[in-house]
């Protein structure tokens, strides 16, 4: 009997012991999760905004109207005969865009710059579909992006190149295979850009149509794409935010429109 009592005693023992240990480990993974949150929480509060001078590019002038509803921010004509789709580069606001996109409104080309959740185009990758229903008399689309924007832009490219004319990307380079597709490619960047990883976009080239065409902007570089300000390891600019703005909306228009001409 008393072998059996302290077998009993040993058990209890150890179950107090699990307990103890399961709670230890609830603890430690409530704290793992609580600090994977918050690591998450800062890096995406931790992104670049748009320049003070940017509010001037958001306000309709009598050439372009400037449209803001949930999630898009809209310029120029809605019954355009070509439209772009931009999603912003990683951690940068998507208004940051807005003087390429009012430079290209100019030109006749109706822009759409999507709002995408945490400023990371990876988590809106469908909201090009977003702006095509929303603007449903534009004549033929095209989707674009800065930076990680063109990845996922190109990437929703090819599984709805039946809703798209092509592809405009900036500073970026496909990870999906568009070679044997019937879109059209435009592909930008400035000379002095350090950001954009030279290999990946050696290696994107081959995924891109035959037919790409490729401009080099002397002298810009990554984030004057966009007005943010400087970006980390970026090269220093030899031209202006506005001439390479100018630069780079003459050369889109003038991609976009010689199909819709």
């Amino acid at each position: 009997m008393g072998g059996g009592c302290a077998v009993g005693v040993e058990s209890d023992a150890g179950k107090r012991k699990r307990r103890h240990a399961g709670r230890w480990i609830a603890l430690v993974l409530a704290a793992i999760v609580v600090l994977a949150v918050g690591g998450f929480a800062v890096y995406v509060n931790d992104y670049y905004h748009a320049a003070s001078d940017n509010g001037a590019y958001l306000e309709s002038t009598e050439s372009v109207p400037v449209e803001q509803t949930d999630g898009l921010l809209a310029f120029g004509d809605p019954d355009s005969q070509v439209g772009l789709i931009l999603y912003p580069g990683a951690k940068v606001a998507y208004d940051a865009y807005a003087p390429l996109m009012s430079g290209l409104a100019e030109q006749g080309v109706f822009c759409v710059v999507v709002e995408v959740p945490f400023n990371i185009a990876f988590f809106g990758s469908d909201a090009a579909a977003k702006a095509i229903e929303a603007y449903p008399n534009v004549g033929s689309w095209y989707v674009g992006g800065h930076s990680l924007g063109g990845v996922v832009a190109s990437s929703w490219a090819a599984d709805h190149a039946g809703e798209v004319e092509g592809v405009v990307l900036l500073a970026s380079y496909p990870t999906a295979d568009l070679s044997s597709s019937d879109l059209r490619a435009i592909s930008l960047y400035g000379s002095e850009d350090e950001v954009l990883n030279r290999d990946a976009y050696d290696e994107g080239r081959a995924k891109l149509p035959s037919s790409v065409e490729e401009v080099v902007i002397e002298g810009g570089n990554h984030a004057q794409f966009g007005n943010y300000g400087e970006q980390a390891g970026d090269g220093e600019a030899s031209i202006s935010p506005e001439e390479q703005w100018a630069e780079a909306s003459f050369a889109i228009a003038d991609f976009m429109k010689m199909r819709a001409s």
